[in-house]
């Protein structure tokens, strides 16, 4: 007879709910970002009278379809440091927020850099940035799209670890007597 041992059905459990929620948020919220960062560059021209940064390999330049991937690695990042360390350690919204504005910021640098030297396929440019994939500028558009996130996943849909918590036994009496 196979015996499992409790903290490893934990761990699946644990590791189940991370990934559908993942999902979930991945669905949904790399569009929203997308719409979001399409907006953002508009503003910007309207603002600068030239686009804030280029797509050297999409056909329009000012906007890729392509960046859906980097999009999809952001809430995955998000929901990452959610669920890991934001929600265990009780942190508070503002630093949550400094915290996920500097890692997606790096995060953004990153994956132009991987893109474009380990890919050979560049997604976004920024035109005299001395960081050439993001801009300083860019922390700005991180704390906006940092928070937007966090009050679509945190204050709309509850998406915490204990999403799938059992009601306590209290509760289900009192839903019965009442």
């Amino acid at each position: 007879m196979t015996r499992y041992d409790g903290s490893t059905l934990r761990l699946w459990k644990t590791l189940i709910c991370f990934l559908r929620v993942l999902m979930t948020q991945v669905l949904y919220l790399a569009p929203l970002f997308w719409f979001m960062e399409l907006s953002q560059n508009i503003a910007w021209h309207w603002m600068n009278d030239d686009w804030g940064w280029h797509y050297p390999t999409s056909p329009y330049h000012w906007f890729s379809f392509a960046s859906m991937i980097l999009w999809a690695g952001c809430v995955g990042l998000l929901w990452t440091l959610h669920y890991f360390f934001f929600y265990p350690r009780k942190v508070k919204v503002w630093t949550r927020v400094a915290i996920g504005t500097v890692v997606c910021w790096l995060g953004e640098w990153f994956g132009g850099y991987l893109a474009a030297n380990v890919f050979d396929y560049p997604l976004q440019v920024w035109p005299g940035s001395p960081l050439i994939y993001v801009h300083y500028a860019a922390l700005f558009f991180w704390v906006s799209n940092v928070i937007v996130y966090h009050l679509v996943t945190v204050n709309v849909v509850d998406l915490t670890p204990t999403y799938d918590a059992p009601p306590e036994p209290g509760a289900a009496r009192a839903q019965v007597v009442a």
